[in-house]
């Protein structure tokens, strides 16, 4: 039986428990998640690039489709 080393939360430092004892990993608590949401929801996060076009992302979303 093999030990997973112990993950840190990503928001407050402090340990997360693993997976299939916390619903809210990789974030320790409910409200560390809730806060990591709001910094993206905020823009305090982003995706590096140009932004896309809606006219862009319909034609990805169709040459999927094809």
């Amino acid at each position: 039986m093999s030990s997973q080393p112990q993950k840190s939360c990503p928001i407050c430092d402090n340990d997360a428990p693993p997976r299939s004892e916390n619903k809210a990993f990789p974030f320790c608590s409910k409200r560390c998640k809730a806060v990591d949401l709001g910094k993206w929801l905020g823009g305090q996060y982003a995706v590096p690039g140009p932004p896309a076009s809606p006219h862009d992302i319909a034609q990805e979303l169709t040459n999927k489709s094809d």
